[in-house]
């Protein structure tokens, strides 16, 4: 196997599995959700991936490292978004009253639509102008000029998206499994607070830097 191809999936590994907003996302709709629902979030994640991929392999996305205005505003409407989500999950978690189950004291989610969880994903990543950067100034270190560059490019970043799937299916998994503890009122309302301090921090800090 090509070392550069080692190389790079190793650190996308490792990018993939360090915690941020996708994790966060994915936990939240694991939780407050069905499987469906989850999935829905990741599928929405992916496609956004996909689409920051097939832009850098186009080239337009050095339209978007170049014009600074363009970065700006993608990059604060990014920010605002995961900040709206992060409040959101906060005001869910503070002010929400659930129904509990009288029998085993689980809390009754509140889950959103299919549609709703995947746009969730879809924009958290296609409104983050990082992500297109990262494929625009990584993808190509890994890329033999030799050879046809545009499927070079698209198939490396596919193992990235296909980690990050597997793995945030993983993550949603795991949270099912454990769904009867997470759901108690207590640790439930606990969870959703971090995960909405998490995206509050996410976004603040996409938002400055």
């Amino acid at each position: 196997m090509d070392q550069s191809l080692v190389a790079f999936s190793v650190l996308c590994l490792l990018l993939t599995i360090a915690p941020g907003a996708d994790t966060a996302l994915v936990l939240k709709s694991s939780m407050t959700g069905k499987q469906k629902h989850f999935v829905a979030t990741i599928l929405g994640i992916c496609v956004g991936l996909l689409f920051h991929a097939t832009m850098s392999s186009l080239g337009l996305s050095a339209i978007l490292k170049k014009s600074a205005e363009l970065y700006a505003v993608v990059k604060y409407l990014g920010a605002a978004y995961l900040i709206y989500l992060g409040l959101q999950s906060l005001f869910e978690a503070w002010f929400r009253k659930d129904k509990e189950d009288e029998t085993s004291g689980v809390m009754k989610n509140s889950e959103g639509s299919f549609a709703q969880e995947f746009r969730k994903g879809l924009l958290t990543n296609t409104l983050n102008p990082k992500v297109a950067v990262f494929y625009l100034t990584f993808l190509p270190q890994f890329v033999n000029v030799k050879k046809n560059v545009l499927i070079q490019s698209l198939g490396l970043s596919m193992i990235h998206i296909l980690m990050n799937l597997v793995w945030l299916y993983l993550v949603g998994s795991f949270v099912m499994f454990f769904k009867a503890q997470f759901a108690k009122k207590s640790v439930k309302r606990k969870i959703e607070t971090l995960t909405g301090f998490a995206l509050l921090g996410f976004g603040i800090k996409l938002g400055t830097d």
